[in-house]
């Protein structure tokens, strides 16, 4: 199989999902005897993965190679994906409303309503056309894109076998419940419903207890501050804004959690809902958008919650041996299935078209 099969990705980074799938789809490749690379503009790329890929204007477009992007923003990477002559493979991965952003951080906004708004465009100059999960080919569908094939989001189990991170691991040291939030620090995800849910269940139901949130403050900065100003005007202990989640500390967190949390208001997937199953803790998350395809009947959902409300639900997960039972027992099937899942033969097959034979 002599054809090139390249990547071309709008940022780079550890622990960032649609790099992970992007370096297993690569390394898919590669055992099938074809050259295959990721290209990323270096400013967007981390220092730990800067010899994993090579620099985006160092791609060399060829009318006979097939090219992948892995749209979720707009960025220079989709403009040299639009023009290449490569046959075209788009994986869309969802865009967040940009109006989560407003009052934020008005520059993503407008990125991200004009990567929104272009989606049909760049979706009609395709060869094939991919979806992460079931709710975003019904994105693609809703907008006329009838083609659009779903390859599930890939899961890095590999990544997760990492032992203890000893500096992590000390912050448990103290005997609290501990519920865990794990993801970017973003708008669409409401962490202000956890800390809410938090407040009422800390000060109300068990002083014996920590909220623990993982995931970058750069994201949103100016929505990072407002949490941190919500934490300190309610006056409340035990809430740690971790940032970013090293690959060896990720682990750790899962370890440590009672329940993870997932007060979400828009996603495409949320990988971390089944990342916390892999780890046996039981997850509670707002049914929205591919939340409930990611759980796939695994552990419990609600709709409708306020602040007090939730945090009686939480304390429920805690104290009701039964529910966590039953939750566990679901969560267990779920990652049954993601790990059964047999990707190699999907990929071929979603690849066979667009290969020489």
């Amino acid at each position: 199989m002599t054809v090139r099969i390249d990547q071309i990705l709008a940022g780079y980074a550890d622990g960032d999902a649609i790099s992970h799938e992007a370096t297993e789809l690569c390394r898919h490749f590669r055992a099938w005897g074809v050259e295959s690379n990721l290209y990323v503009d270096p400013a967007r790329v981390s220092e730990s993965l800067r010899d994993a890929c090579c620099p985006l204007d160092a791609y060399v477009d060829d009318p006979e190679a097939i090219l992948f992007h892995h749209y979720s923003v707009g960025s220079p990477a989709l403009e040299s994906f639009e023009s290449a002559r490569a046959r075209k493979v788009l994986i869309y991965h969802n865009i967040t409303p940009g109006d989560y952003y407003r009052g934020y951080d008005e520059e993503l906004k407008t990125r991200l309503d004009h990567a929104r708004a272009h989606l049909p465009t760049v979706a009609g100059k395709v060869d094939a056309l991919w979806a992460d999960s079931e709710f975003n080919a019904g994105e693609l569908k809703a907008l006329g894109l009838d083609q659009v094939v779903v390859f599930p989001l890939l899961f890095p189990e590999a990544a997760l076998k990492h032992p203890d991170d000893p500096w992590v691991a000390r912050r448990f040291a103290a005997k609290l419940t501990t519920f865990l939030y794990v993801g970017r620090v973003a708008p669409n995800k409401r962490i202000e419903d956890l800390i809410e849910a938090f407040n009422y269940y800390n000060k109300r139901l068990n002083p014996y207890s920590r909220l623990v949130i993982v995931g970058s403050e750069r994201s949103c900065p100016k929505y990072y501050s407002m949490l941190s100003m919500l934490v300190a005007d309610l006056d409340l202990p035990n809430v740690g804004f971790e940032g970013f989640g090293s690959p060896g500390g990720l682990p750790t967190y899962y370890r440590h959690a009672d329940v993870f949390l997932m007060a979400s208001d828009h996603e495409g997937y949320c990988l971390p809902l089944v990342e916390a199953m892999y780890f046996g803790v039981p997850v509670l998350a707002r049914s929205r958008g591919g939340i409930p395809e990611a759980m796939g009947g695994g552990g419990l959902r609600y709709e409708a919650l306020d602040g007090p409300e939730l945090a009686v639900l939480m304390d429920r997960v805690v104290r009701d041996p039964a529910l966590r039972s039953q939750m566990i027992a679901s969560q267990k099937t779920r990652i049954e299935q993601v790990l059964n899942r047999d990707v190699d033969h999907e990929l071929r097959t979603l690849m066979k078209p667009l290969l020489p034979s």
